[in-house]
């Protein structure tokens, strides 16, 4: 692994965070003005090379995409010189995927996805020269050139109960979700329920995982939709949904049936237009600033092992700011500080036995 002070400048601020990874990245720029390679064989001590593999699908939406930009981010402040991307489509190619930048010399290797885990760890204990980021990807056992970027969902899941349970007329809200042996979409979606009761335990809250076919994980939309309508049918007015195409499919579906919806891991309002005028707010993870962060202290040669914890938070509440009361607003701000500080602890495992 290329480690050691930086050529032409050096960041020392590694505080996790969604503003502090931007302000990093921003810095950065500016040490690193001028330091672009000249060639880009990935092979050559001078020259960083970053090379990002998803667990399934493209780079254009969801985590995939925000981990994409972080590398961008990364290359036009000089940290990079050259970023590359493979998009798995057959997950027995995972393994064979990350090889082709290990083998080719490059200096960070980005998987994004809990479902690629192993392959990431197979690959960093076979390139321990490499370091390695894995996005949503816990980790069991500490490698020393591989950290995973992690979040407390629960979180974020907890902020967003909370606000449905501010703005629902029925007393009733609910949640579509992914499988829950997920422990990402399990933490989300256990998250709202628990927010949701905070605010008013006599509210009734609704909470479904999906318990389908393997092989449509993530990709359920019918599920999702038939799901999504049953809930407002029983007279939900508040839904929460995470987990994929199977998400999407759940909020659209509610949407479209008139009930107030929020998003989960990316912001939905940048990627589902159809569903903006219902849209409260997303559950989030700073995943774009996290990878950041991660690849600044890679560049140090200072890659934390382990597991290291993202800024969750909610999105802009956008095109539907007016609808949200302004005394929830600041409890909201208020709850958030007081996650962060631990005064609210929430019964929610961060991994199943």
């Amino acid at each position: 692994m290329k480690g050691g002070a930086l050529e032409c400048g050096e960041v020392r601020d590694l505080r996790p965070g969604i503003a502090a990874g931007l302000k990093l990245i921003t810095l950065a720029a500016i040490l690193l003005s001028g330091c672009a390679a000249r060639s880009q064989d990935c092979a050559s001590p001078e020259i960083w090379c970053a090379g990002l593999v998803t667990d399934f699908g493209s780079v254009t939406q969801g985590i995939n995409n925000e981990a994409w930009l972080a590398l961008e981010d990364a290359k036009s402040g000089g940290l990079l010189a050259k970023i590359e991307r493979i998009e798995t489509v057959d997950s027995r190619d995972r393994a064979a995927n990350i090889a082709t930048f290990g083998d080719a010399g490059y200096d960070i290797v980005v998987t994004v996805g809990a479902s690629i885990s192993d392959e990431t760890s197979a690959a960093a204990r076979h390139y321990p020269r490499t370091a390695f980021i894995g996005v949503e990807q816990a980790q069991q056992t500490e490698i020393p050139n591989l950290a995973g970027l992690v979040f407390h969902e629960e979180q974020s899941g907890f902020l967003a109960g909370v606000l449905a349970d501010s703005v629902t007329q029925t007393g009733h809200v609910a949640a579509v979700c992914e499988s829950s042996f997920i422990d990402t979409v399990r933490r989300y979606c256990e998250g709202f329920r628990a927010g949701a009761l905070y605010g008013d335990p006599s509210v009734r809250v609704t909470v479904s995982y999906r318990q389908g076919r393997s092989e449509l994980l993530f990709h359920d939309p019918d599920w999702a939709q038939e799901s999504a309508l049953e809930m407002l049918d029983a007279g939900a007015d508040v839904l929460f949904s995470a987990g994929g195409e199977t998400a999407d499919a759940a909020l659209q579906a509610a949407a479209g049936g008139g009930a107030l919806v929020i998003g989960a891991e990316t912001d939905t309002y940048t990627r589902l237009k159809d569903v903006r005028p219902q849209l409260l707010t997303s559950a989030v993870s700073g995943v774009r600033a996290g990878v950041g962060v991660l690849v600044v202290a890679a560049r140090q040669g200072k890659l934390p092992p382990g597991e290291t914890f993202g800024q969750v938070g909610l999105a802009p509440f956008h095109d539907l700011e007016s609808r949200i009361p302004r005394e929830a607003e600041g409890r909201l701000a208020k709850i958030q500080g007081m996650l962060e500080t631990r005064e609210i602890l929430l019964e929610v495992p961060y991994r199943l036995p």
